[in-house]
């Protein structure tokens, strides 16, 4: 049997001094800070990884009625990397043949836009649901929710999900609410249970 070390090659950049603690999150998806190439080309597609990637984009081509995804690894399991993959690849097709023919071959389909919610954003001032409506341009559409902090309803959800195929991701949301973002009267009334349910039914 071989050891470790003459069956494993490191990369270079594990060397990298300047990138050994770069952790990425969706903030970094959404502002397009985030190499599509660099990235694949430094991450290994997991099988859950190919789980998500094959029935996002069923969903994206109309193939599967199942519009929500509820990633459920131990911590430090990859969730973050895989939804950051499934975005990157929603948003620029000219990747998707390269990273998942081994195991789904995608329709020729455009970009998708992706918006997100990090809850390590715990200082977001219009919380998660204005976050998500200033990334899509339509921040005065949830105007009334601002003000005092409440959340929108389903039929709000369903007007500003309205139009265009759109990708959702909400990740690490324990910690903004355990952060005390939204204030601790509200925390009930917004717990991410009724929020997720809420998506979800738009979603679907």
């Amino acid at each position: 049997m071989q050891t470790l070390a003459r069956a494993c090659t490191p990369r270079d950049s594990i060397f990298d001094a300047s990138r050994r603690d770069t952790v990425l999150d969706l903030s970094d998806l959404v502002a397009d800070r985030i190499e599509p190439e660099a990235f694949f080309r430094e991450n290994h597609v997991t099988e859950g990884m190919r789980i998500l990637l094959t029935e996002g984009f069923r969903r994206l081509e109309g193939k599967t009625t199942q519009g929500v995804f509820k990633l459920t690894q131990a911590m430090g399991g990859g969730k973050t990397h895989s939804l950051i993959a499934f975005g990157l690849l929603a948003k620029h097709p000219g990747y998707r043949r390269a990273v998942m023919d081994a195991f789904y071959t995608p329709d020729e389909t455009g970009p998708v836009r992706v918006v997100a919610f990090s809850g390590r954003e715990s200082d977001a001032p219009l919380g998660i649901w204005g976050s998500i409506a200033t990334q899509l341009g339509k921040k005065e559409q949830f105007a009334d929710y601002y003000s005092p902090l409440s959340a929108p309803g389903q039929t709000a959800w369903v007007n500003l999900l309205r139009g265009d195929p759109l990708v959702i991701m909400l990740d690490e949301l324990p910690p903004y609410f355990e952060s005390g973002c939204p204030p601790a009267h509200n925390r009930r009334k917004l717990s991410s249970r009724p929020i997720d349910q809420r998506v979800a039914r738009a979603a679907g």
